[in-house]
């Protein structure tokens, strides 16, 4: 009888602290204007049909020896697994490829989960391409296409978000699909002309008929001699947006009414997310990111001859000094799948990541590149021990807080790893194989 009164009793304590959580929580959801994601947009079936074929298309990269899916793989978290990734010239897929003739991509291949909404202004770490809704106006490192009335305008006016301007940037760079062996992209002189060529591989090609009845299907007004890299950035984003749309996690049922989507150490994770841990003050909003720039004291790896060994971030593109080593701050849905972390791609598990924001300046000095990363790779990766460069990177940092430390206990840094693995993770892909996850 005593068993059965004890059990009641526990029972009762835990649904009564379960419930006093939820008032907490409530309050502070309100208090950060936390809101659950609802699908992005669709598009038609045809346009992300055609996004589909391209983002595994060879005839992409100039030597036809690397594709979007390379560094952006559905069966790996829509990234390779690799703290810098390969670029053209590589061989193999995720962890098993080999650096071959490729060079060393200066950062973290970032996920592409959850890209399709019309609030994300800005791509790439960096910000380096943005689209205004208002104006729609694009911002780019390829100046024909900025502005109100950009030069390239028939490119331009297919490019209607950011991500679909994102997406044709990689074929430009020789480091990342272009290539530096002999071929027609590498000789080019502009990144429209690589553009256009391109656009003569996929329709006068060894594959015209089939990319002529695609790109007519998905865009039936268009005639063939009009088709430009536009129409192939905006299918790309289609497919990615509609492909990667992963929005149905525990977190998200609970923001929208179901007390019971998440477990308790998860609802305790919540809550040293939005106070203790200092979190919320850059992962905020709908997409638990504020798509601000911010300096986070990450150390900064890379090959010995590298001049991104100073990777100086968002102070590249705008040159203003507030800007130096601040880098965009990536949502934090399905975070468990997108290992590495960090722009350099420095943290092999969210562990480290706790510990790195718990103690930042305890994390910098003992950080050293371990063989897990240097195994990746023919070429030496270093790290940046300049102690004038890394003073900044620790001192630039805006969050007061992991200036001094955050010193959470255990328990919390428990709760707070469950809620970012568990609560935050798709439950398609919670249950999934990694073959059932690639192209729903």
């Amino acid at each position: 009888m005593k068993g059965y009164i004890f059990l009641i009793l526990a029972t009762f304590s835990v649904h009564a602290f379960s419930s006093d959580i939820d008032q907490q929580l409530k309050k502070l959801i309100k208090d950060n204007n936390l809101q659950a994601l609802e699908p992005s947009f669709k598009e038609d079936i045809h346009v992300i049909r055609l996004g589909q074929r391209l983002f595994s298309e060879r005839e992409l990269s100039g030597n036809r020896d690397i594709t979007c899916m390379h560094c952006h793989h559905p069966a790996l978290g829509t990234s390779d697994r690799l703290p810098l990734p390969i670029g053209a010239g590589g061989i193999g897929l995720g962890p098993n490829r080999q650096q071959s003739k490729a060079q060393v991509i200066p950062r973290n291949s970032p996920a592409l989960i959850n890209l399709g909404y019309r609030e994300i202004n800005d791509m790439f770490w960096d910000g380096r391409v943005s689209y205004d809704h208002k104006t729609k106006a694009l911002q780019t490192p390829e100046p024909a296409l900025n502005g109100r009335s950009p030069e390239a305008k028939e490119i331009a006016k297919m490019l209607t978000s950011s991500l679909a301007a994102q997406v044709i940037f990689p074929i430009t760079s020789k480091e990342e699909m272009r290539g530096f062996e002999n071929n027609e992209l590498s000789k080019a002189q502009s990144n429209l002309e690589v553009w256009n060529l391109v656009m003569k591989r996929l329709l006068h090609g060894e594959y015209k008929d089939f990319y002529r009845e695609q790109f007519s299907k998905a865009f039936p007004k268009t005639k063939i001699e009009d088709f430009n890299i536009g129409h192939v950035g905006n299918a790309l984003a289609a497919f990615i947006s509609y492909n990667f749309n992963l929005i149905n996690t525990p977190y998200d049922r609970y923001l929208k009414g179901d007390l019971n989507a998440m477990t308790h150490s998860e609802k305790k994770g919540l809550k040293v997310f939005l106070t203790r841990g200092k979190c919320v003050n850059c992962h905020a909003g709908k997409h638990l990111s504020n798509f601000q720039y911010k300096t986070t004291g990450t150390p900064q790896i890379g090959t010995v001859d590298s001049p991104k060994l100073d990777d100086q971030g968002r102070f590249e593109v705008t040159g203003v000094k507030r800007d130096l080593y601040k880098f965009r701050t990536p949502p934090l849905r399905n975070i468990i799948l997108t290992a590495p972390y960090m722009h350099s791609g420095v943290f092999f598990t969210l562990e480290e990541v706790i510990e790195h924001y718990d103690n930042v300046k305890k994390s910098m000095a003992n950080f050293e590149v371990s063989s897990d990363i240097q195994k990746f790779y023919d070429e030496k990766i270093v790290l940046d021990k300049d102690p004038r460069r890394n003073k900044l990177r620790f001192q630039l940092m805006s969050i007061g807080e992991l200036r001094k430390g955050l010193k959470l206990t255990d328990s919390e840094k428990k709760d707070l790893l469950n809620f970012m693995k568990d609560a935050l993770t798709d439950d398609r892909v919670r249950a999934a194989t990694n073959s059932e996850f690639a192209f729903q």
